[in-house]
């Protein structure tokens, strides 16, 4: 089955009967970063045009935000994917829509194992939006040469959500944050990727 497949949590512990899936606060209390008024102004005036397809929030909203962050300070360490197909078996395959991946010596074309995948709620659906992540986070866990925690996001362009794939423990955070909110979203983006390097 593709991630895209998987429609419920029913049908991902169906398959994977060894997960265990909860709701917890895991992310700390965080101070709002700096966000360069260039993309502030820009998510402001996309947001104006808002159109609720995934292909307009994928462009318009999701993909600046997280580009912004990668480029901050995390280029020659970790890489930054948009809509790049992987593989564990045939249960565990896809296209995640963004992804950050382990970087190997600035190797920019070359794919890594994947640390933080990011998938779209579809028509704002994030039961099927979470239950397509978590597959992801299998994978993403699997493909690992290394055991690691490996971090989810959901999001619709306007609310994200956020979780983490742990040994065989799933926990979204309790949370959801909004893009009105862009310096408390980008210091949340900056700690996953402050996360995830650590266990490069």
């Amino acid at each position: 089955m593709a991630f895209s497949d998987y429609k419920t949590y029913e049908a991902v512990k169906a398959k994977y009967p060894q997960l265990i899936v909860k709701t917890a606060d895991f992310l700390p209390e965080l101070s709002p970063a700096t966000v360069a008024v260039s993309l502030q102004q820009d998510i402001k005036l996309n947001l104006i045009a808002y159109r609720s397809n995934e292909f307009y929030a994928s462009e318009a909203l999701v993909s600046p935000i997280l580009r912004y962050v990668w480029q901050q300070k995390y280029m020659k360490e970790i890489n930054f994917w948009t809509h790049q197909a992987i593989r564990y078996d045939d249960d565990l395959t896809g296209v995640p829509d963004f992804m950050f991946t382990n970087l190997v010596e600035e190797q920019y074309e070359v794919l890594s194992y994947p640390i933080i995948t990011s998938v779209e709620a579809k028509a704002e659906n994030f039961t099927e939006g979470w239950s397509q992540c978590i597959t992801q986070l299998l994978a993403c866990q699997k493909l690992s040469p290394k055991p690691i925690v490996v971090f989810g996001i959901v999001t619709t362009g306007k609310f994200w959500e956020f979780g983490k794939l742990d040994g065989n423990i799933i926990t979204k955070h309790s949370a959801s944050y909004s893009i009105e909110n862009l310096p408390k979203l980008i210091s949340i983006l900056d700690y996953l990727l402050v996360e995830a390097k650590k266990q490069l």
